[in-house]
């Protein structure tokens, strides 16, 4: 009997530490990965230099939900000469795959804002993806996954009704906030601050405080850990329409 009882524990035992490490982390942001499906290989930057692309960047926001397709995306604040670059990662963004985001051990719909950074030197494209948009981050190639939006967590209905999106929309008017936010490392929203407002006199910063006021976010990863961090995100209030792309 004893020398069946020590295998069996052993079996327990080993069963219980797999099972450990099958289960899904808390937090985890959605990542591009490195398939076939991966945006990074999606963007052809050989035909980008065919058609002429140089030096380009631009600054996009997607939405990844839990089976990790893009459904949306938008593309913003592209450098001057970019349009090839900015038409190819729209292309791509729509067929790539991203790993999943995980938030509080589950798979969750997230917002997912990153750059796209094109760079040739002696005429060869050297392409780079940063999950942020943090000016410093981008400039020294950091390793940062910046905040990702927990979808379902803002107030989008008081960003809709709120008298400035009224106002803007009497004038015809859409309009970008720039935000900076602070987020612990459990995701938790501690501070929020307008740091860009176009047009202004609408006060569409008010409605954006609104719609963010309670939003829950996966935690910012610096060097594959979650940390505390401040970092920028971009949101509109639309009244027309602006470009956005989705899966059909």
């Amino acid at each position: 009997m004893r020398q069946v009882a020590l295998p069996l524990v052993a079996l327990l035992w080993i069963a219980e530490f797999s099972n450990l490490h099958a289960a899904e982390p808390r937090f985890r942001p959605a990542l591009i990965g490195n398939g076939p499906n991966a945006l990074i290989n999606l963007i052809d930057t050989k035909k980008l230099m065919e058609k002429g692309q140089r030096d380009g960047l631009l600054l996009f926001t997607c939405l990844v939900p839990i089976n990790g397709r893009v459904r949306y995306y938008f593309t913003y604040r592209t450098t001057p000469g970019s349009k090839l670059l900015k038409e190819e990662v729209g292309t791509a963004l729509l067929r790539s795959h991203f790993i999943p985001a995980i938030y509080n051990g589950e798979r969750t719909e997230v917002l997912v804002i990153g750059t796209v950074v094109l760079l040739v030197a002696d005429g060869k494209p050297h392409l780079r993806i940063y999950m942020n948009q943090n000016h410093d981050d981008v400039s020294k190639g950091n390793d940062f996954v910046a905040p990702q939006l927990v979808a379902n967590s803002p107030d989008w209905a008081a960003g809709r009704y709120h008298p400035a999106a009224y106002k803007a929309a009497v004038n015809m008017q859409n309009a970008w906030i720039g935000l900076s936010i602070t987020a612990d490392a459990n995701g938790n929203q501690k501070d929020l601050r307008i740091s860009v407002e176009e047009p202004a006199g609408f006060g569409v910063g008010a409605a954006a405080k609104d719609v963010f006021s309670k939003a829950r976010w996966i935690p910012g990863f610096r060097n594959g850990r979650p940390v505390e961090c401040t970092f920028d995100f971009t949101t509109w209030v639309v009244t027309g329409r602006i470009p956005v792309e989705e899966r059909p």
